[in-house]
């Protein structure tokens, strides 16, 4: 699998370059926002269309809050078209966040995500090109979350145990729903939390998140990263710089996987700023920050406690993307190329904030803007 990992990287290029001409090797590129049909607009409960993932033919994957702030996921299209859904468990309280979220998307149109039901328990579900629904559910179950989904339909995401006291820290625990409807439940060695974000699964079945190991009472605990793969062996990590304190902050957070194996994710350091990191399949971590006030110095200003670098996900090319804050306290929009160069952006209106969630292996990204009354848009950057 790294062989032919190595061959679609090495294709991807290809096509990418052959596409471009001298005269335009270097476009601006393309930042729109977008509405999913039924979204909300009340100012300053954040209700709208936010994007999510988005798969390698550009289908991007999300969820809508309506004038009533309920969930409603949805598939939008290349040219436009939205598909929403709704899992037939959902809940309407919109003020308990009711309804249908999604976590990620496959090439195939799966998706991953979690239900909100009438009494409030979550449910991861997969949803199959069809349209029909794969809830995940087993004993003691006491909620959980859908995340990420591959190219063979394996769903990653967490869940919490009934068995269990969630009063000083949530004990969550990774799962994996394989392609045959079987689970397989999983803990790095030493987790008291098991977090999985999304893009945390790769088409080999390796994948990553980060994990909490703490003091008998709970009262200290570090955050590292690791990686499970497709064996079921783990590769734990610490970035360089990482904090020990995970409750101010401190810890290496994976946020998502490639194909080759390459993880992007962010680290907060004793200031309790963020920092971006690379790690390549063979181990090596590479830092990175967009330069802001709170990153020029190893001894930032006082507010600038959780501002920094937050990278998402990393795509074939190697390419990143992700938010950054520091300058003025809000957040805009990045990507970083495997050579290091990192370019800037912002989605167009005054005052608009701007969040990146994923990027496909052609370099588009989608994720969310906020408008300056808080009303969401989904994003999308097309380089």
């Amino acid at each position: 699998m790294f062989f032919n990992s190595k061959i679609r990287r090495a294709v991807a290029l290809g096509i990418l370059i052959g596409g471009l001409s001298a005269a335009d090797a270097c476009p601006p590129p393309i930042i729109k926002t977008f509405e999913g049909p039924g979204a909300g607009n009340t100012p300053g409960v954040q209700q709208g269309t936010v994007g999510v993932g988005e798969n390698e033919f550009g289908v991007i994957a999300g969820l809508i809050r309506d004038q009533n702030s309920v969930r409603h996921g949805y598939l939008r299209y290349p040219d436009g078209r939205f598909l929403v859904f709704d899992h037939p468990d959902a809940g309407t309280d919109g003020a308990n966040g009711q309804g249908t979220r999604v976590g990620g998307v496959n090439a195939l149109g799966a998706v991953a995500g979690s239900v909100r039901d009438g009494d409030n328990l979550d449910t991861p579900y997969v949803r199959d090109p069809d349209g029909t629904f794969y809830s995940v559910e087993f004993a003691d179950f006491a909620g959980g979350n859908g995340e990420a989904i591959n190219l063979w339909g394996a769903m990653v995401g967490n869940f919490l145990k009934l068995s269990e006291d969630q009063s000083v820290l949530f004990h969550y625990h990774g799962f994996i729903r394989n392609p045959n409807g079987s689970l397989t439940f999983f803990d790095p060695p030493g987790s008291q939390e098991t977090d999985i974000p999304n893009a945390s699964i790769n088409d080999s079945g390796a994948v990553t998140g980060d994990y909490w190991t703490c003091s008998a009472d709970l009262s200290a605990c570090t955050v590292h990263g690791f990686i499970r793969t497709p064996a079921g062996g783990y590769v734990t990590f610490d970035a360089p710089g990482a904090g020990a304190n995970g409750y101010a902050g401190g810890g290496t957070y994976p946020q998502g996987i490639n194909n080759l194996g390459e993880v992007s994710g962010y680290y907060g350091d004793a200031n309790s700023v963020y920092h971006g990191f690379v790690r390549s399949a063979d181990g090596k971590i590479t830092t990175f920050d967009v330069p802001t006030t709170c990153t020029k110095t190893p001894n930032p200003p006082a507010d600038c406690a959780f501002n920094g670098t937050f990278p998402a996900n990393v795509n074939l090319l190697g390419r990143v993307t992700g938010s950054y804050s520091g300058e003025d306290g809000n957040p805009h929009g990045f990507w970083r190329d495997a050579d290091g160069s990192i370019k800037r952006f912002d989605a167009p209106g005054a005052g608009n904030l701007t969040v990146p969630q994923a990027i496909n292996d052609a370099g588009q990204i989608t994720g969310i803007v906020f408008e300056p009354n808080l009303v969401v848009e989904g994003l999308l950057v097309i380089p």
